[in-house]
């Protein structure tokens, strides 16, 4: 059975596949550590030639996005920490074509 990790992340998973994100090499998760040793799910996403971005999530209440895109709407590059999968998703809808 996975964690609640684990679901968090494959919900951002899923939402990036849906939304198109998963340009090029695909949408992943994979299981990391950041550097000082803290474990995280992380989910990459990425759309041709203008995004490309990772989601760690350390928990259901500690998810950070980071971006490097060429969207003009939004900083070129970025990294912001968000406190519940909705508000997750809910930002990740910025990069969905519409």
């Amino acid at each position: 059975m996975p964690s609640l990790r684990e679901e968090v992340a494959q919900n951002l998973l899923d939402t990036c596949v849906c939304g198109g994100l998963d340009q090029v090499y695909g949408a992943n998760k994979s299981r990391a550590t950041d550097a000082k040793g803290k474990a995280y799910w992380s989910v990459s996403f990425c759309r041709a030639r203008i995004l490309d971005g990772e989601i760690k999530v350390y928990a259901e209440n500690f998810i950070v996005i980071s971006w490097q895109t060429a969207i003009r709407d939004l900083p070129s590059t970025g990294k912001q920490r968000f406190h519940s999968e909705t508000a997750a998703k809910e930002f990740l809808m910025r990069f969905i074509p519409r």
